[in-house]
């Protein structure tokens, strides 16, 4: 089955929650359209083939991540359908969530992941990606000089692997402080120190010199890495 949880995690930044996605080109059930809110469901019908897997999987991620958030989690599956709210994009294309609580969505091929939080004073963000390095080196368009200083010891596949590392936590970093500076950050406008008990230190070097408070952790999921973070006008 598709589009069923996963995984459930309790993580700094919020409740967490994994749903499964079928493969990019299956067809979709019409059933599932239905545990979908009524505007998520036009909005869904309305978006290419292919990207609807990963806009349903979103959401019924992060609706069940709100139910779990107020301990509505006694059936998990039960969470995925018929939810109270539509959780559109907005203009910059985050989910809009109600208040008083934030939220963040994050997918991959075989995965989307939601997270929530309640509304206090921090803005949240979430990221999961595949654990090996990608077939092409990203690293000099992820990694600031200093962390390219930092890696370069390493063997390729660790490498390969601490690149991605970072990779999600800039991406985990950048749903975060968007609500605060709403434009296109640039991967070398952060660096992230990373701490082996699953948190990252954030150097913030934003281009406009906006002013915010990051905090960010990291964690292995199997052949998975999931990051999330958190950001708040200083």
């Amino acid at each position: 089955m598709t589009f069923v949880v996963t995984n459930t995690w309790t993580l700094p930044c919020g409740e967490c929650v994994a749903v499964n996605l079928p493969d990019m080109d299956a067809v979709i059930d019409p059933a599932v359209f239905e545990r979908l809110h009524p505007a998520e469901a036009r909005h869904a019908e309305g978006i290419a083939p292919r990207r609807q897997a990963s806009f349903i999987g979103g959401r019924l991620a992060l609706h069940a991540a709100l139910a779990r958030l107020r301990g509505d989690d006694r059936d998990a599956q039960a969470a995925l359908t018929r939810p109270p709210w539509p959780l559109l994009p907005n203009d910059r294309g985050a989910p809009e969530v109600p208040a008083p609580y934030v939220g963040s969505i994050s997918h991959k091929r075989e995965l989307a992941v939601g997270l929530a939080a309640y509304d206090e004073g921090w803005t949240i963000g979430v990221d999961i990606e595949q654990r090996r390095a990608s077939k092409q080196d990203i690293s000099k368009y992820v990694l600031t000089d200093d962390e390219q200083v930092q890696l370069a010891a390493l063997s390729p596949v660790e490498r390969g692997e601490q690149v991605m590392l970072r990779f999600s936590l800039k991406e985990s970093i950048y749903k975060a402080i968007d609500p605060h500076v709403r434009r296109y950050v640039g991967f070398q406008e952060v660096g992230v120190t990373v701490l082996d008990d699953g948190r990252a230190i954030v150097h913030p070097r934003l281009a406009q010199n906006e002013q915010l408070g990051i905090d960010a952790w990291w964690r292995v999921e199997r052949e998975f890495v999931l990051t999330c973070a958190r950001a708040q006008i200083r």
